[in-house]
């Protein structure tokens, strides 16, 4: 994702969430008229329902309950064929050529068809649409090219049309995570008349919206913070569809969305650390892991943070189980390595990537090694002790994990002195971009469902590398994974793996934590589906008794 668009998304109060809360019904033919009205919550307004500019989770949200893609994720956040009944891959994996299902419609009635999805694509891609993530699309013929304007021909995207049913995909090189990718909203196809006829009001109000998947969004006129979403009769799989409505309001106060839930007039709300305490015993209490690692970035174009023993000393300060458990109660697990849990699963040991290739020992808290590495460090440099501003938003949580790192620091790190300055979001953003930081609290959340989706961003040649780390070897592995192993997840596994234990060993990034959500879900609502990755809920085969 976009690094301003993607964190923005992470940090504010709808976050990427986590596995599944439960199971997908093994009987989705009842009819819709049989259950209740579902009442959700969200931490913030829905922004837009174009598939093009979508940036906010709230929006894929919105986007994923009325519209679908040629694959959609399942239960365990597997890409499934959805508008596409097969595919064709061709040995070299640099052609995809989709069958789609016959007899798709719109919600007006069209028909959807192959090109579709190809206007849909091209203008996700075209430099006019602006899209902050169109850069999913490269590695797709002629994508990259078309969006630096080196390219003006959109036509010569990689995606045609070869008949209304048949879709065909071209690609500049191999792409492991294309499936993955293809569930996300930019992926979905557009009904160009619909498009051109409501022009620039597209996607901004429910009435220039036009659906396509299980519901279709009604009341929001593109200002209001309530609207509902009611059961598509014209999606295709119509029939798995159990609920007839739901309806969604903006909740931004916790204690307000806790207030709601507690009267019985939501099913749904996230919990402050503080609610958290009084809701464990209650059934209907959730903690929702999310593929989502937070992080301290270093400027390593100052001495101090390109000393890499410096950067171990202040990552072995950092209690990191003291910080989940007293500071981010409910909403963090400890991090060992820099890629998520709850993203991929390794091929080479069938479990967690992120759990079989943390190094033991390499992202933990240890005063005594800090002390001795701080030392080290200091020697290396000629300093007696260093001084750094660690910077942060100002919000209460990113102030109080601010403050305790800073204690840990100053405790471990004798002498060492660390001001914390809280700044804006945004502001935040633009001292990172500009690298006008010393250290940084950052945090990533996943694309798609593949360690390369955060390994990438830490290659020397990355525009999302604002710490500016190197490791040659670290850029070697990465290529390889790419390249010359790209089609073998063997060893395309084995080269992150040990990309991943070199970021950790030499300390990139220090990992803090894994986020968590803590929820209240209405135990009377069954088989809503959430996912660590992509668009955080999934309504689909949700249902109230």
């Amino acid at each position: 994702m976009n690094k301003v668009m993607k964190v923005s998304a992470l940090l504010s109060a709808t976050i990427i969430l986590g596995s599944s809360l439960a199971t997908v019904a093994t009987v989705p033919t009842a009819s819709a008229a049989g259950y209740k009205t579902i009442n959700w919550t969200e931490t913030a307004d829905l922004g837009t329902m174009d598939p093009s500019v979508v940036t906010d989770v709230v929006s894929f949200d919105a986007l994923q309950a009325s519209g679908e893609g040629l694959y959609r994720n399942d239960k365990k956040q597997k890409p499934q064929l959805a508008l596409a009944k097969s595919v064709d891959e061709s040995a070299d994996g640099l052609t995809y050529t989709f069958h789609l299902r016959s007899g798709l419609k719109w919600a007006n009635g069209d028909a959807l068809t192959a090109q579709d999805f190809v206007y849909g694509w091209q203008r996700t891609n075209d430099p006019k649409t602006a899209s902050q993530y169109a850069y999913l699309f490269s590695g797709i013929k002629n994508a990259d090219a078309i969006q630096n304007g080196e390219d003006t021909d959109l036509s010569s995207l990689g995606v045609k049309a070869v008949d209304d049913t048949t879709l065909e995909v071209s690609l500049e090189k191999p792409m492991p995570q294309l499936k993955a990718i293809l569930t996300m909203a930019q992926f979905y196809p557009q009904n160009k008349n619909f498009v051109e006829k409501v022009g620039k009001k597209y996607g901004t109000a429910a009435k220039y919206t036009l659906a396509n998947g299980p519901f279709i969004l009604k009341g929001w006129t593109g200002s209001n913070n309530k609207y509902s979403f009611v059961k598509n009769d014209k999606y295709y799989d119509a029939k798995a569809v159990k609920s007839k409505k739901i309806v969604v309001q903006t909740v931004k106060d916790q204690n307000t969305g806790y207030n709601l839930y507690k009267s019985g007039k939501v099913d749904f709300t996230n919990l402050s650390a503080d609610q958290v305490t009084a809701s464990k015993k209650n059934k209907a209490y959730k903690v929702i892991p999310q593929a989502t690692t937070f992080y301290l970035q270093f400027n390593e174009e100052k001495a101090e943070f390109a000393n890499t023993k410096i950067r171990q000393a202040i990552s072995y300060s950092i209690d990191r189980s003291q910080m989940a458990k007293k500071i981010l109660t409910g909403t963090a697990t400890p991090a060992d390595t820099f890629t998520s849990t709850d993203l991929a699963i390794d091929p080479n040991t069938g479990k967690d990537f992120a759990k079989s290739s943390a190094v033991k020992g390499a992202i933990a808290y240890n005063a005594k090694k800090a002390a001795t590495l701080y030392k080290e460090g200091l020697k290396e440099l000629g300093k007696k002790n260093i001084t750094f501003t660690l910077t942060t938003d100002d919000t209460d949580g990113a102030k109080k994990t601010a403050q305790f790192i800073q204690a840990q620091v100053q405790k471990n790190m004798k002498g060492s002195k660390v001001e914390v300055q809280t700044v804006p979001f945004k502001q935040r953003l633009n001292l990172s971009s500009t690298k006008k930081y010393d250290v940084v609290i950052s945090a990533w959340g996943a694309d798609y469902a593949d360690p390369s989706s955060f390994l990438d961003l830490y290659t020397s040649d990355s525009s999302f590398n604002e710490g500016s780390w190197k490791n040659a070897d670290y850029d070697a592995l990465m290529a390889k994974a790419s390249g010359a192993d790209v089609l073998d997840p063997d060893a395309r596994y084995k080269d992150m793996t040990e990309a991943e234990q070199i970021i950790e060993k030499e300390v990139g990034v220090a990992p803090l934590y894994y986020r968590s959500y803590a929820v209240l879900l209405n135990p009377s609502v069954k088989d809503v589906i959430t996912s660590s990755i992509g668009s955080p809920y999934d309504w689909k085969y949700a249902y109230k008794k």
